[in-house]
């Protein structure tokens, strides 16, 4: 069964099943359609997952406008990328062709040494922790809720998905707000709720959209902890236009302005 996320400021994520001829009319919208994990089985994940992106040649129009023009990003080992540039640039497009929410016009992708051929891998789905910079919740529902939900669109059963839940929240420290609709929380607390989200399957690649936007200074510290965390299992790619604090981060930059 066929279903297309969605996205508004007002319900969070939604979902609508697709009719015959609907995915050709969602790719047209710039939305993607996927195969619903809850009426499927689980995606099989490789015994062993390497950590590391491979975009080489991108390229992404919209309309006339040409937004990525043959761009590469390569890093094989764990560590971060921070991606800057005016806005424009192709940083968030970059991001989400990596995410497998939109498909390049041209250029190739391998998440984990794995190619991806279209936008519609489940299996690679699972390699990437995406965080956009408005959390991906229904957000009149739970934390909890929304976390199990995250498991079973990405495929694992319900029995799988409890144990995945209840270690999320341990890792990040959400018991007390578990119970909490997402819409009803402080930024920091959404943010610790989105990283929970990403970092739920454990992939080896995640992808931060700007991040720090509008974070205090305790969301802010807890978000540095994390990249720490991450910077010596994963692949982290941040895009940001905060330059200074990225560059404290980041083991490498790669300014998608100046290749424009």
């Amino acid at each position: 069964m066929l279903y297309q996320l969605s996205y508004s400021a007002k319900v969070g994520v939604s979902y609508r099943m697709l009719g015959a001829g609907a995915k050709d009319a969602a790719a047209r919208e710039g939305s993607r359609p996927i195969r619903c994990g809850v009426m499927g089985p689980a995606p099989t994940t490789p015994a062993s997952v390497s950590t590391s992106v491979r975009a080489l040649g991108l390229r992404r129009a919209f309309g006339s406008r040409v937004v990525l023009d043959g761009v590469d990003l390569v890093r094989e080992t764990p560590g971060i990328i921070g991606l800057v540039g005016p806005n424009g640039s192709g940083k968030t497009t970059l991001l989400r062709v990596i995410a497998q929410l939109l498909e390049a016009d041209a250029g190739t992708v391998e998440i984990a040494g794995r190619s991806v051929e279209r936008a519609d891998d489940a299996v690679v789905r699972a390699l990437v922790g995406w965080v956009p910079s408005t959390p991906l919740a229904w957000l009149d529902d739970d934390v909890t809720r929304n976390l199990r939900y995250a498991a079973r669109l990405a495929g694992i059963s319900r029995a799988g998905a409890a144990p995945l839940v209840t270690s999320a929240i341990a890792r990040w420290e959400l018991e007390s707000v578990e119970r909490q609709s997402v819409r009803h929380l402080s930024r920091g607390w959404q943010q610790r709720y989105a990283l929970a989200r990403a970092d739920l399957l454990e992939p080896p690649v995640i992808l931060l959209d700007e991040p720090t936007i509008g974070l205090d200074t305790d969301a802010r510290a807890r978000l540095d902890v994390a990249l720490a965390q991450w910077r010596s299992t994963r692949v982290v790619i941040v895009a940001s236009h905060e330059h200074e604090w990225l560059a404290q981060h980041a083991d490498e930059l790669l300014d998608l302005g100046a290749l424009g």
